[in-house]
């Protein structure tokens, strides 16, 4: 009876520990169990197997914090694009007004090119045509008795004395010497000082005048001096075409001259440089 007794005691003692044991092991498989489940969902979704992740993705939309959620992001997102549209809309417009600016600064331009080329054209028609007839009037005189031309020159002194100064300029010298000779003197002078009227004559010019005179009549070419002396400027240029001349046509110029025209000139001559 006593072993009975005690055998039900120990029993009875060793129940809480056995409930124990089994609850701690239910708990561990329910553990192992969950731990499954969640490791096969978090697969399921993460791979989208079966179209889980799609599924669960439709589902959290459709829940007022995702669509919250999702409206701030648009609403944020729909300003930044209207932000930077507007300023690629403002960069846009500067071009926009640069480009115009650009295309009306290119049309005066064009413009400006376009009324100098039809100026410079003008101009070198014109020049050309000028051209043209020293070169016809010229033709006509150098091959014309010299008391005809020198008509001819005469009259053109009075219209266009550039034009007869061009015209004997483009004559051999000792032929518009001829036509020179007989052309009255006042009109000869008018013509000799065309190229001093305004500005200092140029070397070119005297060389021209020089080759003129060395081959006119010393007495023809002493009246002409002679008339020009009573003007500074032109008294000067005589002074430098008798320099230029040789001495002796110089000489025979000054000896037909009066005394004190002539002692007058020798003097300047003497003093030029």
């Amino acid at each position: 009876m006593a072993e009975t007794k005690l055998v039900e005691d120990l029993t009875v003692e060793n129940m809480p520990k056995k409930k124990e044991k089994k609850k701690r092991k239910g708990l561990l498989v329910f553990l192992v169990i969950f731990l499954i489940l969640a490791g096969a969902s978090f697969a399921t979704v993460h791979f989208n197997l079966f179209g889980a992740k799609t599924a669960l993705d439709g589902i959290l939309k459709k829940t007022p914090f995702a669509k919250s959620a999702n409206k701030t992001q648009t609403v944020d997102m729909q300003k930044v694009y209207e932000k930077q549209i507007a300023d690629l809309q403002k960069q846009k417009e500067a071009l926009q007004s640069k480009l115009s600016l650009l295309e009306k600064q290119n049309a005066d331009l064009q413009k400006r090119i376009e009324d100098l080329t039809m100026k410079i054209t003008d101009l070198t028609s014109k020049q050309q045509d000028i051209q043209n007839r020293t070169k016809y009037f010229a033709s006509l005189l150098q091959n014309m008795d010299s008391k005809k031309a020198a008509k001819i020159v005469e009259n053109l002194l009075d219209t266009n004395s550039q034009m007869a100064n061009d015209v004997l300029s483009a004559i051999p010298s000792e032929t518009a010497s001829e036509i020179l000779s007989n052309i009255a003197p006042e009109k000869t002078i008018k013509l000799l000082g065309i190229s001093n009227s305004n500005q200092k004559t140029n070397s070119e010019d005297i060389s021209i005048l020089t080759n003129i005179y060395k081959n006119i009549d010393p007495k023809v070419a002493a009246s002409i001096f002679e008339n020009m002396m009573s003007d500074n400027t032109k008294y000067t240029l005589v002074v430098r075409i008798l320099k230029s001349l040789d001495t002796k046509t110089s000489s025979q110029i000054i000896s037909n001259m009066s005394a004190e025209n002539a002692a007058k000139v020798t003097s300047s001559l003497s003093a030029f440089r």
